[in-house]
């Protein structure tokens, strides 16, 4: 016995209809289709679906019992095809960035406000992790991407540069040093400084400089993200060396950013992990990120 999608879907739209003329306008096709459809469905199962009535055709009672079977097989196709079209269009689908919090405020919400727009139906968790070496371990076990400051030190994970700047020194309004053109280590002999909270790698490469300086701060205030230490050192709490990446500006108000030497390189990298498969729909924010960038 060979059935095929059209045949079944003919017997429905007549069984719907109630004429041979009428089915063939709701399909689109001809009347000798329509009826040939049907006398093909009849073969197969081998009997009679319908009998004339006039210019109407009545189901027999085996048509009645096979079109009960018929529309649960027809439901479950469209609930395919709706299937298909959700997993498409990324409806429901999920995948997760995990981020140091140097990025958690910069980076990563852009790039999924951006994501948004390119797939709207996508969903996204964002998660937060204090240490860096923290987020690569994440994204080998649960997370689809990570965003890490510097280089990655596993060869587990494969990366994406987003950014690669210098950065720069952030002093409150009004500051002895704001009018400098320039910064160095010496300059902030003795003077309040805001850090990034240890177990960042920016962290540990800015206190080095000034190790190797010989340069004593006063290490009073510290902050997981470059929008609070902006925050406090626009209240006047301190001076800080910070990211230049778009910082939002109602945190650079009351503050003026100044360059600082020795250069001190400020880059971050979108990482994936190399032992599994990305989904779809991580494929697409992968691609959107190495066609558009930060």
């Amino acid at each position: 016995m060979t059935i095929t999608f059209r045949q079944i879907d003919a017997f429905r739209t007549v069984m719907q209809a109630g004429t041979v003329t009428e089915a063939a306008r709701m399909l689109d096709v001809s009347q000798p289709a329509v009826s040939r459809l049907i006398l093909d469905l009849e073969d197969q199962v081998g009997f009679k679906l319908f009998r004339r009535a006039g210019r109407s055709l009545v189901p027999t009672v085996e048509a009645r019992l096979l079109v009960d079977e018929v529309r649960r097989a027809i439901a479950g196709l469209e609930r395919i095809k709706e299937a298909a079209e959700a997993i498409r269009t990324f409806r429901q689908a999920r995948f997760g960035i995990i981020t140091s919090p140097t990025f958690s405020t910069m980076i990563a919400p852009g790039l999924i406000g951006r994501f948004a727009e390119r797939c709207p139906e996508a969903a996204v968790t964002l998660e937060v992790q204090a240490f860096d070496d923290a987020v690569e371990w994440m994204v080998t076990q649960d997370f689809e991407f990570g965003i890490i400051p510097g280089n990655i030190e596993t060869p587990l994970l494969r990366s994406l540069p987003l950014l690669d700047r210098a950065a720069m020194c952030i002093v409150p309004e009004g500051h002895p040093l704001a009018g400098r053109d320039i910064l160095h280590p010496k300059d902030m002999e003795g003077q309040s400084f805001v850090s990034y909270r240890s177990g960042s790698r920016f962290r540990f490469m800015v206190d080095e400089v000034f190790k190797e300086a010989g340069v004593e701060r006063r290490l009073q205030y510290e902050a997981r993200t470059t929008d609070s230490i902006c925050r406090l050192v626009a209240g006047g709490l301190g001076i800080a060396i910070i990211g230049t990446i778009e910082a939002p500006l109602h945190s650079l108000r009351g503050c003026a950013l100044v360059n600082f030497a020795p250069e001190l390189p400020f880059s971050a990298k979108l990482i994936w992990s190399d032992q599994r498969p990305l989904p779809a729909v991580a494929q697409e924010f992968l691609a959107m990120v190495t066609e558009e960038g930060v």
